[in-house]
């Protein structure tokens, strides 16, 4: 195929350096009809009504090869037959409601291949767009293009994502939340795409751009729309009390009318392929929404071309115009339950655990989307993160030493002791693994000092590198409210006054020899300090 440079060398050799035809076709190694083809299409320009236009026309259109009248080969009409077959057996699973489960061409290609027929997938493919072309084809729609006022509108969507949690393949749900007006785009990750997730959705996009949208476009979900009542759009009490919180108003998309809300649509697949296509594994999904986040404030600041050029700018725009922010609204339900003999509430099949002295009990659970908190009465006496494994068993060592203390023996047997941290088993394996009671009496004291068992496995580790071999209940209770009172004379060191220094080093003397003697089991030295 002759490209236009070699045309318009072939128009330049004859025109201005005057040579023949057989030359040119000696120099440009092209046939000699092709060089008569060319100079006559010249000759014939030169001579229309227009000379201009088509000398133009002949010498800056690429040429191209007339396929109009090409035939495949290889498609035979048995071929035909069988991917019409195919294409009949689609339309059959289509009205029975098997719309996902259709051959697609890649599929009749393979058909056609184990049947022993020798053709292309292009064939396959240009033969179905054929028949598909020839049915009747919906007109084209014109769509307009909306003005969008700062701070007017935002639109919400949801989207799934597929990501490896610890290891583990889990799919999760985007709340995607973007500005009509500078396409500023907001994403949080949820495990399901519940009322509870959709009320924290808004309140974390809210409270994120510290405003509030004059009004929020949905289409009809099932957490937004409660029903249709005389083709009215019922809303769902969760919109209703957060429009009345927040005082924005909503609207929502006609039935399969996705371009009403067109911004979110496009920004769902935008954020989740610019946050996720790289990076998909996380140790735990507050790493996954910290980096999806990340992703997002890139997007929101991105330039280099036509249609983010001032995005920046826009989005201000958008942050200076919203409605005031009232506050965080509390997104939870409240369900109650009474705790079993195992001193649990079991909640959708995952049992977590409450202190043991609530057994038989009535308490209440706030629910969230990912944690729930137990309230007896007004006290709140629990907190778990939320689980979704069927059958899991989400409990803590603190909430059974009350039984534990009287029933010692049951510790390493327990399930509550193969939840327990590995520090933790360390700790009792290398000194106290003989003394259960010791060991359980020690855990009930720091719980009711307030210490975490982090500050029991820090006490642990100073210990042990000082030196000390095996360590004990009175030594391990001295280190810890060693760390205590370092940390409040660290807290308080800038307010000392220099008069009071040496009174202050002189009981900081006192106290640090009654610890010694504490932890050397000298009993006169016993009552410098107080008994802890």
């Amino acid at each position: 195929m002759k490209t236009m440079v070699e045309r318009q060398s072939i128009i330049h050799m004859y025109r201005v350096c005057g040579y023949s035809k057989r030359r040119i076709s000696r120099e440009l190694h092209i046939s000699r009809h092709t060089v008569d083809n060319v100079l006559s299409a010249y000759e014939s320009a030169i001579h229309e009504t227009d000379p201009e236009e088509a000398l133009s026309e002949l010498l800056t259109i690429q040429p191209k090869y007339d396929s109009s009248q090409r035939r495949p080969r290889r498609l035979t009409q048995e071929i035909k037959d069988e991917i019409e077959l195919c294409l009949k057996k689609n339309a059959a699973k289509t009205a029975m409601g098997l719309r996902k489960q259709r051959m697609l061409k890649k599929d009749i290609h393979l058909f056609l291949l184990s049947k022993g027929y020798t053709i292309s997938y292009a064939t396959v493919c240009s033969y179905i767009k054929n028949i598909e072309s020839h049915k009747e084809k919906k007109k084209s729609e014109a769509f307009i293009r909306l003005f969008y006022e700062p701070g007017g509108i935002a639109e919400f969507d949801w989207g799934e994502v597929l990501l490896f949690i610890d290891g583990v393949k889990t799919k999760f749900y985007l709340a995607v939340f973007t500005f009509g007006h500078s396409n500023g785009r907001y994403a949080y990750l949820f495990r399901h795409q519940n009322t509870l997730a959709f009320m924290e959705s808004h309140r974390n996009f809210f409270r994120d751009i510290h405003g509030v949208p004059a009004m929020m476009v949905y289409d009809n979900m099932r957490v937004a729309v409660k029903d249709f009542v005389g083709g009215e759009k019922k809303p769902t009490e969760a919109l209703m009390k957060m429009s009345g919180f927040y005082c924005f108003e909503y609207r929502f998309c006609n039935i399969r009318a996705g371009w009403e809300k067109g911004h979110v649509e496009r920004s769902v697949e935008y954020v989740r392929r610019k946050a996720f296509c790289l990076t998909d594994r996380f140790e735990d999904i507050r790493s996954a929404q910290e980096h999806l986040s990340r992703a997002c404030l890139l997007i929101n600041g991105e330039r280099g071309s036509l249609s983010t050029a001032d995005k920046s700018s826009r989005l201000e725009a958008d942050l200076t115009s919203l409605k005031p922010f009232p506050g965080n609204l509390g997104c939870f339900e409240v369900n109650e339950y009474i705790v079993d003999k195992w001193s649990i509430i079991s909640m959708k099949n995952v049992h977590y655990s409450v202190p043991d002295c609530l057994v038989g009990e009535s308490v209440q659970v706030k629910v969230y989307s990912e944690k729930i908190v137990v309230l007896h009465g007004k006290e709140k006496v629990a907190s778990h993160q939320r689980s979704y494994c069927g059958g899991d068993w989400c409990i803590e060592l603190e909430h059974y030493l009350r039984t534990l203390s009287r029933k010692p023996g049951a510790l390493t047997h327990s399930v509550i002791w193969h939840k327990a941290p590995e520090e933790l088993k360390k700790l009792y394996e290398t000194h106290f693994k003989d003394d259960n009671r010791t060991f359980v009496l020690l855990l009930d004291y720091a719980k009711e000092k307030g210490f975490s068992g982090t500050d029991i496995m820090k006490a642990c580790k100073e210990l042990a590198r000082r030196g000390v071999r095996k360590i004990s209940t009175e030594q391990m209770k001295a280190m810890l409210h060693g760390d205590l009172q370092a940390g409040t004379e660290e807290s308080m060191q800038a307010s000392i006054l220099p008069a009071q220094q040496e009174k202050i080093e002189q009981e900081a003397a006192d106290t640090l020899e009654g610890i010694t003697a504490l932890m050397t089991g000298n009993s006169e030295m016993r009552n410098i300090i107080p008994n802890i």
